[in-house]
């Protein structure tokens, strides 16, 4: 569970990590938000972080949900194609601050401008968001053992100053102390709704299996007339599966920053992020050893018991 500190404002702690060269820990700094630790960036006000928190969804709304590097930025794009009869693929900076904005970096302003369905997302547990039934709320987890790997890639490829350790990642990450805190908790807090009709919760693995049946499930949890669109229209489906495959969204979509972190300053140039790396599962394996991946699991057992996903995630 997030390690708690001043609920009343943001405080902030360092990761230390050591660089291949040996060189000493260098700090990648976080922020607590009200008991939950964040990336510590001018990307992530303190103010923006507590909209989220704070905001009220209104009826009718599209909330896409889940812990980092788990397949939000897929499910997103799906929701978008299908909502719009596969016409709407914009660049990946449009969907974070204008098209579904990211709540914790855009605010809550932009949600205002879109037009009905509204649709966002955020990376924040169940039970910190306000709750709207008239909202529809889609959250999507990944097997642990690669939402840590892809996670650890992610934080590298953003943070050219930081060389991050893997094995001591590997340790901040069992114990909560990376951002959005613990990954274990984060996904007992949504299972503990799966009955609410309201929320489906959909698995990477599963859409990366069978990509045209999650497809038409996410159409029908969003409405009658989305699904009956889809499933009687082969054209506008294989559509939808070709833009939201993971090749085409590989190809077609970056993230561009403008504070862009080097080994010698701060360029206030844009840069382009690959915010796609491979799009697999089982990768968790490759970079985690045997002990490390029995004390996932164990950690995972422990906090996920009477639940059936950790089963489901190491089922062969």
């Amino acid at each position: 569970m997030a390690q708690k500190e001043d609920d009343s404002s943001a405080s902030t702690r360092t990761m230390r990590t050591m660089s291949k060269e040996g060189i000493p820990p260098q700090e990648f700094p976080t922020q607590y938000v009200r008991g939950l630790p964040f990336f510590l960036s001018s990307r992530f006000s303190k103010e923006n972080i507590e909209a989220a928190i704070d905001y009220q969804p209104q009826d009718g709304d599209i909330i896409t949900a889940s812990y980092p590097k788990t397949g939000t930025t897929w499910l997103q794009y799906i929701v978008l194609q299908i909502l719009s009869k596969g016409s709407s693929f914009p660049s990946f900076n449009d969907v974070l601050f204008k098209e579904a904005p990211y709540l914790e970096m855009s605010g809550t302003a932009p949600i205002e401008a879109l037009k009905k369905p509204r649709v966002y997302k955020h990376h924040l547990p169940y039970n910190m968001v306000k709750k709207n039934e008239k909202a529809k709320l889609l959250y999507i987890h990944r097997n642990p053992e690669d939402t840590l790997v892809s996670f650890y890639h992610f934080m590298q490829n953003l943070n050219f100053n930081f060389d991050t350790n893997f094995n001591q990642y590997v340790e901040d990450f069992m114990s909560a102390n990376v951002p959005y805190g613990s990954y274990f908790e984060h996904v007992k807090s949504y299972l503990s709704h799966k009955d609410d009709s309201n929320l489906l919760i959909l698995t990477y693995e599963g859409l990366h299996k069978n990509m045209k049946e999650r497809i038409l499930k996410i159409a029908k949890f969003l409405g009658e007339d989305y699904f009956n669109r889809i499933s009687n229209d082969d054209l506008l489906l294989n559509k939808i599966m070709k833009q939201t495959c993971f090749e085409n969204m590989k190809n077609n979509l970056s993230y561009v920053i403008r504070d862009t972190f080097t080994k010698d300053s701060l360029k206030n140039e844009p840069r382009k992020v690959e915010f796609f790396r491979k799009g697999t599962t089982g990768d968790g394996k490759k970079y985690l050893s045997p002990d490390q991946q029995n004390r996932l699991r164990e950690i995972a057992e422990k906090i996920l018991e009477g639940t059936d996903v950790v089963a489901k995630w190491y089922s062969k």
